[in-house]
């Protein structure tokens, strides 16, 4: 094929992937993006000097940290559905990225990147259609946390805490990684992320003074606090507490914890015992598969692991989808069988029924222990 037919055919498809992009917004998330609309209204506030958390917003209140409501002021200058769709498109474009760098990262290129990234994408598909469809800000902070990774194996470590520092304003799920940090020694992404996260944390004192800063921030804490525990246990919830918490009966409470503490005390030591092996082998890239295992953690620990957090193991499909070739026919089949059950789940192949029990029973923990069980395994054959 010629230049001139390739410039024609990337054209045709361009214009063919922007008509089902915008057939997609138009049936199925203008309708929706319910979450966006929350950081909007916040951010008309802010720009106007007026509170940001208010027990009258319902289950919609804002709940990032004050400064996050800066990022979002530029589009809360613009009409509501304007905003919509530049949302809508920072979405995709971040989705591409998050490719684009988790496949960049992967230190040996076994397979094509349409395999990784394709089966990758179609085995998080039902998470990432539920998170662009409320206007969710998980792409940003997964796509800064790749960054963050990228960062990090380059040995630009400031950057990487500057990046690190700047998802915790939205969601504080980057904190799995303060103690990877310390056990690596690496303690300039630490001390460049605590610098952005306080000059972060005084840039509100623009619109609100200081004193009103302060006052913001007890209010974010406050809220933060009264509003989280009601939510715990609820039917989304696919946290490993929930999981514990909806599988004891009479769903007590204390068996819950301390299988949450246990289950806890073993992942961490699996980590350890993975980040020790990667030291005896010299495995070079070896952080890539440590940061995909963390970013797994993400909903697992989060105290509202809603269903669709499990995007964050996008870099885990990858890092395994990557390493296929060199895995046995047993763990291939563990492995495709996961990946199907976590892709497959769908109200359309389960039924009403069956799938509301897999849902609120978060049972889809069930398949996200199995990944990082292979993980380990991956691990344990000293790939890279």
């Amino acid at each position: 094929m010629g230049p001139v037919k390739r410039t024609v055919a990337a054209a045709a498809l361009g214009i063919v992937v922007l008509a089902a992009l915008g057939a997609i917004y138009t049936g199925y998330i203008r309708g929706d993006m319910s979450d966006f609309g929350v950081p909007y209204r916040n951010a008309e506030r802010i720009l106007r000097g007026e509170t940001l958390y208010r027990t009258s917003d319902g289950h919609l209140q804002y709940k990032y940290a004050p400064v996050s409501a800066l990022f979002y002021a530029p589009l809360a200058l613009l009409p509501l559905e304007t905003a919509k769709i530049i949302w809508y498109g920072l979405e995709i474009i971040l989705l591409a990225g998050v490719c684009a760098v988790g496949w960049r990262i992967l230190p040996r290129k076994r397979k094509s990147p349409w395999f990784v990234i394709g089966l990758g994408i179609l085995a998080s598909l039902k998470f990432l259609g539920r998170e662009i469809e409320l206007g969710q800000v998980n792409l940003l902070i997964i796509f800064l946390l790749v960054l963050m990774v990228a960062a990090y194996l380059a040995k630009r470590d400031a950057w990487a805490g500057c990046l690190w520092a700047l998802s915790i304003f939205f969601k504080p799920y980057a904190l799995v990684f303060l103690p990877y940090f310390v056990l690596k020694k690496r303690w300039k992404p630490l001390l460049s992320g605590l610098a952005v996260l306080v000059g972060g944390g005084f840039l509100p004192s623009i619109f609100y003074g200081f004193r009103g800063n302060l006052v913001v921030h007890r209010e974010w804490i406050s809220r933060l606090s009264d509003s989280t525990p009601g939510l715990m246990a609820v039917g989304d919830n696919a946290s490993l507490y929930a999981f514990f918490w909806k599988l004891f009966p009479g769903h007590s409470e204390a068996a819950a914890k301390i299988a949450w503490v246990a289950a806890g005390c073993v992942i961490a030591a699996l980590f350890l015992w993975m980040m020790r092996a990667a030291k005896s082998a010299d495995l070079r890239g070896a952080e890539v598969l440590e940061a995909s295992f963390l970013l797994v953690l993400i909903p697992f620990f989060s105290p509202l692991g809603w269903y669709y957090n499990y995007l964050y193991a996008l870099p885990a499909f990858f890092v395994l989808l990557n390493a296929w070739p060199l895995l046995s026919g047993s763990w291939k089949g563990i492995l495709a069988a996961d990946l199907v059950l976590i892709g497959g789940t769908l109200r359309e192949i389960l039924g009403k029924s069956l799938f509301r029990f897999y849902t609120h029973q978060s049972l889809v923990v069930i398949n996200f222990i199995i990944l990082l069980v292979v993980l380990a395994h991956v691990r344990a054959r000293k790939i890279d």
